[in-house]
């Protein structure tokens, strides 16, 4: 009686004796998981193509988290920016705040900007659709009798008065002045800059008035707050105001380089007006129009 012995071979080990001189690929030192001694091998470098795409993968991935959060906010039907606190009017019409109090303290306006209706108060709150009826004078116990404006806590009726501060422009500055002249010194002394012109006292004696009426020209015509204001160096304030003396800095600047573009002037006056339909106003008024030049082309002749 003959007995067969079957012998059973190990598959990995089938494979290991049957390479050339009888060691596993790589050689024996490996360990579990076939990693050399047991060590993480070292990561490897990715090239520059990959390095950008990778950069550019993570921030579409950041920029559509803020998309959508951007999407889940209110936005104002007027400047078209994330509502914190909501204006409601007795037409139940709704703004941000910010718009709200622009058009009542800058503009003097106290008209609904949707229906048109007069509005002699109006409500801040957080509400994004409680009706104005609904509110009591207990809901909204602070209130801003200058601006017909109540106000839910009175943080939010300090956060927005704040907008209406001599705030200095430069963002990283928590300046607030006194008035106009306070705050035209400190952007000087401190940032380097000028808002409008800022004349010695001892050289008004020698300038026309026209000059420091036009000084001050984008305070009286432009309605934004005082932080919202620009900055200018001073080589290209007198771009922007070309009424102002000045001598030659070199090359003038392109226009849509210049914050806020240049003033147009009367070459007859030496006047500057904030727009051309100023400009065009005072022509009509004050000059008289050669037809012949029109037709032609010719101005300020």
């Amino acid at each position: 009686m003959s007995t067969t012995t079957t012998n059973t071979q190990n598959p990995a080990t089938a494979r290991v004796t049957g390479k050339r001189g009888g060691n596993p690929r790589g050689g024996g030192n490996r360990g579990r998981g076939g990693r050399p001694n047991g060590k993480t091998p070292a990561a490897v470098p990715l090239s520059e193509p990959e390095m950008k795409r990778k950069e550019l993968e993570k921030g579409s991935e950041e920029g559509n988290t803020s998309a959508e959060a951007s999407e889940d906010a209110d936005v104002c039907w007027i400047c078209a920016e994330p509502v914190k606190y909501y204006s409601v009017s007795e037409c139940n019409h709704r703004t941000c705040h910010v718009c709200a109090l622009r058009l009542r303290a800058l503009y003097k306006r106290l008209d609904c900007t949707f229906c048109k209706e007069p509005q002699q108060t109006v409500v801040f709150t957080t509400s994004p659709e409680e009706l104005f009826s609904s509110y009591t004078p207990e809901s909204v116990p602070y209130k801003d009798t200058k601006l017909s404006i109540s106000f839910e806590t009175q943080e939010m009726m300090e956060e927005t008065l704040l907008l209406l501060r001599f705030n200095c422009p430069d963002p990283d500055c928590p300046y607030i002045g006194n008035g106009w002249g306070d705050l035209k010194l400190h952007v000087r002394a401190t940032h380097g800059k000028l808002m409008w012109s800022v004349l010695p006292f001892f050289s008004w004696i020698n300038l026309p008035m026209l000059i420091l009426r036009d000084s001050d020209l984008c305070i009286r015509s432009k309605k934004v707050f005082a932080h919202e204001h620009a900055l200018y160096p001073p080589n290209v304030l007198p771009l922007h105001l070309p009424s102002m003396y000045h001598r030659s800095y070199g090359k003038s600047m392109p226009k849509d380089q210049i914050d806020g573009g240049i003033h147009p002037i009367c070459e007859f006056c030496r006047e500057c007006f904030f727009s051309d339909d100023e400009l065009y106003s005072h022509m009509r008024e004050r000059h008289e129009e050669c037809f012949i030049c029109k037709r032609n082309g010719i101005k300020d002749q």
